[in-house]
């Protein structure tokens, strides 16, 4: 079989066995779309764990974790019937709710479009050394005997030293490989490449949402209440109504910022992008986990996106495990912070258990490794007296890479002063989050530089490149995020100084001394960190 159709039924056999989790976790969404076969490929990285430590085939596996999925799914929704994503109750319309429809398909052709105009470059086969070196080699290895399997990891005799990395990308090759029959290294590079896509076009999703979300709560800006609250404002008392159409503009910088952000995620990620690598899966995984978890409004659906992210990054590559669980820390915090103080007392528990459930499920295969004792598990360190050194070579070998720091961090500090009530008004949270998260991604592969064993200089050369992307990729998301939130509040500006002064559309002196408004009938919910509510509005649709 050919690599086209080849790479056609492989993403669609991991999309099955992703498809029931990833539409119970997220809903009916068009962020589901790239999700669900990224979802897939953390049930085969799974099966290559429970193969390992037990025995059987690989396959066996990955079908029998795919059929309890499903079983799993349907029994969830056969008792909490509420739950399932095409019996959503009817939600409260806005001005804008046929523009948030229309911008989320806009956005979501957009990105589609600009993925594979970027994917071009694998019309030119490469196969990158550690593509042909470990990754791919170690999908051939899932397909033999257990026994086999056991040599192959332990024996200190082969070539290949880290075969103690996760296993989410050989094991996703191992299933493209099984079912079509073509065991081409080709075949997995194609493959590798289109889960980097979904990756990053779920990151950059969250721009567009972002934008949809800050015009609909601009849509309600200012409304008057009512003296009645049974009855209807009066025509026209909407601050902002359909027809001025300029209140899409965040809306339409926000599909432009995703659009942007997916062209410089190639730029950046090129060739590693497209030759079989893991480092542009767990960086961009990382960076949507930042989007969705420690940046956007806390929802039920969000919750499942990160989810799905953070397990793609920690399973993926050695520097995704640290990142990831410095992540699911943080978004654990998070989740107690933007809690009220009686439901922090009920209901601490939850944002604890879910990233206990996380840390145990990207942790397991590092445990293994040491279990089996792996070729490739260290404890060695670098002597303590060249750390100092080893530090000012990993920030001179990775400061080329980070110049998008030096602009979002002035960009920031300003945003900060002049755009923080807006932002979190808009239902977008703290900066402070989307920083705390670079920060430990950078830290985990600085860290990792500075006490490894190995020569700091050959290691730096051969490897900061890929290490700096996901600082680098955090970056522009902070600086893309910047701009739609600026986009809304401009058009804020703008409609207040163009607004007629007439007693229908008049805006309260409170109202109109800050950013965006909470939308009326809505509290707004603020907690100790600067976050929305964590309680979804009425006014912001959550489908497509």
């Amino acid at each position: 079989m050919s690599t086209a159709p080849a790479a056609l039924i492989a993403m669609m056999i991991l999309s099955a066995a992703g498809l029931l989790p990833a539409l119970a976790l997220i809903g009916l969404r068009w962020i589901a779309i790239p999700l669900v076969p990224l979802t897939g490929a953390v049930a085969a990285a799974m099966a290559a764990t429970g193969y390992l430590a037990v025995g059987g085939t690989f396959m066996v596996w990955f079908v029998g974790l795919a059929v309890v999925g499903v079983l799993v799914v349907v029994a969830y929704w056969v008792t909490r019937p509420e739950r399932r994503p095409w019996a959503r109750p009817a939600r409260s319309q806005t001005p804008l709710a046929g523009w948030h429809r229309i911008t989320g398909i806009a956005g979501a052709a957009a990105i589609l479009a600009s993925c594979a105009w970027c994917l071009r470059d694998l019309a030119s086969p490469t196969v990158g050394y550690d593509a042909r070196a470990l990754w791919l080699t170690r999908a051939g290895w899932f397909l033999q005997s257990h026994h086999q399997l056991l040599i192959d990891m332990r024996d200190w005799y082969l070539v290949v030293g880290q075969s103690a990395y996760p296993p989410l990308l050989s094991a996703s090759t191992a299933v493209s490989w099984s079912v079509t029959g073509n065991h081409s290294m080709r075949l997995g590079v194609v493959v590798i490449a289109l889960l980097n896509t979904c990756a990053l076009a779920t990151a950059a999703f969250a721009l567009v949402e972002c934008g949809r979300r800050l015009a609909t709560r601009l849509s309600t800006e200012g409304a008057p209440k009512a003296a009645n609250p049974g009855r209807a404002p009066a025509a026209g008392s909407s601050s902002l109504n359909a027809g001025r159409s300029w209140v899409v503009v965040p809306m339409v910088v926000g599909v432009v910022s995703a659009v942007l952000l997916i062209f410089i995620a190639f730029g950046i990620t090129e060739p590693f992008m497209t030759n079989g690598y893991a480092d542009p899966l767990w960086s961009l995984a990382a960076v949507g986990a930042v989007a969705y978890g420690l940046q956007m409004h806390a929802g039920r659906s969000e919750l499942g996106v990160v989810l799905v992210l953070v397990l793609v990054a920690g399973l993926s590559k050695d520097e995704g495990v640290a990142t990831a669980g410095a992540l699911i820390v943080l978004m654990a915090i998070r989740g107690l912070m933007t809690m009220s103080a009686g439901t922090r007392r009920a209901l601490w528990w939850r944002p604890v258990l879910i990233g206990a459930v996380e840390l145990a499920t990207i942790g397991a295969w590092p445990i293994l490794m040491r279990l089996i004792h792996a070729r490739g598990q260290t404890s060695s360190f670098s002597p303590p007296g060249t750390m100092v050194s080893r530090a000012h070579a990993t920030a001179d070998g990775m400061a080329p890479y980070l110049h998008v720091l030096v602009l979002a961090a002035p960009v920031a500090a300003v945003g900060g002063l002049l755009l923080s009530r807006a932002r979190r008004r808009g239902g977008v949270a703290n900066d402070w989050w989307g920083w705390a998260g670079l920060a430990c991604g950078l830290l985990a592969v600085g860290g990792a530089l500075v006490v490894g064993p190995a020569a700091i200089g050959p290691w730096l050369v051969t490897t900061v490149h890929r290490v700096t992307e996901f600082p680098a990729l955090t970056g522009w998301w902070i600086l893309a995020t910047w701009a739609v939130v600026g986009a809304a509040q401009a058009i804020t500006r703008l409609e207040r100084t163009i607004r007629p002064l007439d007693g229908a559309g008049a805006v309260p002196t409170g109202a109109a001394s800050v950013g965006l408004a909470p939308p009326p009938g809505t509290e707004e919910g603020r907690s100790a960190d600067g976050d929305a509510s964590p309680v979804p509005s009425p006014h912001i649709p959550e489908t497509q």
